[in-house]
């Protein structure tokens, strides 16, 4: 099986948590924007961006 990072941007479950948390730090200001927005959502946090999953 190749790496993840082979295989393109690995899952958020496969990451580690140093990995996530660097995730989440380097995207924050798009974390808050989507917090601003209201209503029940679920993001994925990519290595280059956020991405609304749900709804």
């Amino acid at each position: 099986m190749l790496p993840a990072e082979a295989r393109g941007s690995p899952d958020n479950q496969q990451l580690p948590s140093a990995d996530m948390a660097g995730r989440l730090d380097a995207h924050r200001e798009a974390v808050h924007h989507a917090v601003a927005r209201g209503g029940p959502a679920a993001y994925a946090v990519r290595r280059d961006r956020i991405e609304r999953t749900w709804p």
